[in-house]
């Protein structure tokens, strides 16, 4: 048994399937492109929306008629990709003792059917004996994604569904990473999917004023982070997913590294349940957590994916987190926010860009942030405009959910003799 201070974490398999791209590749190589995967909404009728624009997924594959969520199907999609990349979709010796971390949004998950249902049918007829019933209701359990993808690959290490909104998927690598540097794990599958461009979740959205209303005419320039002019956020959908493994592990089987998990940190803010505090003092704390268990100088830091939604206050507030940290080394530090090329994936968003800082590490560029045109004086960080190339060893990306969920994780660049 390796001791707990000498166990180390590194990513041996990513996948993922977003609005930009249908798997990393291509996500990665749109991303860098500065494509947008925002457009109007063609999944039901947005009449009466005030927004009328999302991230949709191009998966041409994707059929309603599948006998699981449109949430849990991306799931599955990234997982399929993840596993065969890091060479372990037919090692039945390994799958047997994988465990599964998925952040999702819990029933969310099926509410893209419960949604026909509802408009078919007046309320007080719903029941589980009219639904369409065991299948629906299976679809839309908190647990359903997580257990899926368990049940599909063969993955008897154990299943743990993460909800904590838009940190979720962040959350899910940092308590994988945990387990295994624990010993309680040696292989793990981790990371985040969700589908809530439902009519449901958008009224919600829109009755809250969180999503921008003044770009259904120009869908590309609607997610704006950190802009002066940001209206608020635009919804995406997809999925994440990473193989986290014990690196001795990993390298006795000869797989091939990526990168290596240094640090995470976790921190709950109760200021508001959509807001964060405007001096950012709890995103600040995740990431001195994070940053004290990598054991590095915040010098190090390369480049920081930031939650950047969008939206007024988590962007300033988020700004004001990374200043606190950093101080007079944050002009230093490189940042963008790539929900304005995907939207926002509310739990599938911190592990689509975990995998986007682990490329950046591997390429050792940079992505850019769409639409930053003109920065509001309160998000004064260094921005990237552009892709760009650039030496870095450390990544660090960042999450915020709604109900004060603070998550933060870094990644190390694979040295050569990995």
């Amino acid at each position: 048994m390796i001791a707990k201070e000498d166990r180390k974490v590194v990513v041996t398999g990513m996948g993922m399937i977003t609005p930009i791209g249908n798997n990393v590749e291509q996500s990665w190589r749109n991303l860098l492109e500065e494509q947008s995967g925002i457009e109007r909404i063609t999944l039901f009728d947005t009449k009466g929306f005030s927004c009328k624009i999302a991230g949709q997924v191009k998966d041409e594959t994707y059929h309603t008629d599948l006998p699981y969520s449109r949430g849990t199907y991306f799931g599955l999609a990234a997982s399929k990709e993840a596993l065969e990349d890091g060479n372990v979709i037919n090692d039945a010796d390994i799958l047997d003792e994988m465990a599964v971390f998925l952040g999702n949004s819990g029933a969310r998950t099926g509410l893209d059917e419960f949604s026909g249902e509802f408009k078919a049918r007046n309320l007080k007829e719903l029941t589980l004996r009219n639904l369409n019933s065991d299948r629906q209701f299976d679809k839309s359990r908190y647990s359903a994604a997580a257990e899926t993808i368990a049940k599909e690959f063969k993955l008897y290490g154990g299943c743990y569904s993460i909800t904590t909104a838009c940190a979720s998927g962040t959350q899910a690598i940092g308590m994988a990473y945990e387990s295994i540097k624990a010993g309680e794990n040696t292989v793990v599958l981790a990371g985040g999917c969700d589908a809530m461009i439902t009519e449901i979740d958008l009224m919600g959205f829109c009755m809250l004023g969180a999503v921008t209303s003044e770009y259904n005419e120009k869908p590309s320039k609607g997610s704006r982070p950190f802009n002066k002019d940001r209206s608020g956020f635009v919804l995406g959908e997809g999925a994440g997913m990473l193989i986290l493994e014990e690196k001795k592990h990993a390298l006795d089987r000869k797989a091939k590294i990526y990168a290596e998990v240094v640090g995470f940190g976790n921190a709950i803010s109760g200021y508001s349940i959509l807001d964060t505090p405007p001096n950012g003092e709890n995103l600040a704390q995740a990431m001195e957590i994070a940053l004290a268990e990598a054991g590095i100088n915040k010098k190090q830091i390369g480049y920081i994916n930031a939650h950047g939604t969008s939206t007024r206050d988590n962007d300033s507030s988020e700004s004001a987190a990374v200043t606190r940290v950093f101080g007079e080394d944050t002009m230093n530090i490189p940042i963008s926010s790539t929900k304005a090329s995907t939207g926002h994936l509310i739990s599938g968003a911190g592990a689509i860009e975990a995998i986007f800082s682990i490329m950046a590490l591997k390429d050792q560029c940079l992505p850019p942030t769409l639409n930053l045109e003109d920065i509001d004086g309160k998000c004064s960080l260094l921005h990237i405009h552009k892709p760009l190339k650039s030496t870095i060893d450390y990544a660090m990306s960042n999450s915020l959910g709604f109900g004060g969920s603070n998550a933060s994780v870094i990644f190390r660049r694979a040295e050569n003799e990995l």
